[in-house]
């Protein structure tokens, strides 16, 4: 029997799992695995994920969300651009309620009205 002894450091690993390296090849990402660079098997990375320093590591990707701020149809540029504010000022009518108006006439219209323009 042939035994093979590769030295495997948590240096390492932690810096392959920093470059997008995942532990196994099923979860490979397109960066690689710890798997198949080490040749090793499924029991033997869940062996190596045991050590202290390396149970909680897990594989770090960079994402690049590229947001488009440059809108073609206009010549200004973002920082050119403004927000114009309107000054106009909406005046609703005050309506008040008389205790003492003991009538449903027009003012009980008149307060309907005022509520359907709102």
């Amino acid at each position: 029997m042939a035994v093979n002894k590769v030295d495997v450091y948590v240096s390492q690993i932690k810096e392959l799992l920093d470059q997008g390296y995942t532990w196994l090849e099923k979860d490979n990402l397109g960066y690689g695995s710890i798997e198949n660079k080490y040749g090793a098997n499924a029991v033997q990375i869940a062996a190596i994920r045991k050590h202290p320093k390396l149970k909680d590591l897990e594989t770090n990707i960079t994402i690049f969300n590229v947001i488009d701020d440059i809108d073609e149809s206009t010549s200004l540029s973002p920082k050119q651009q403004r927000v114009v504010r309107s000054t106009e000022i909406l005046e609703q009518p005050m309506v008040s309620l008389d205790d003492n108006n003991t009538k449903m006439g027009s003012n009980t219209n008149e307060a309907a009205n005022i509520f359907a323009q709102l």
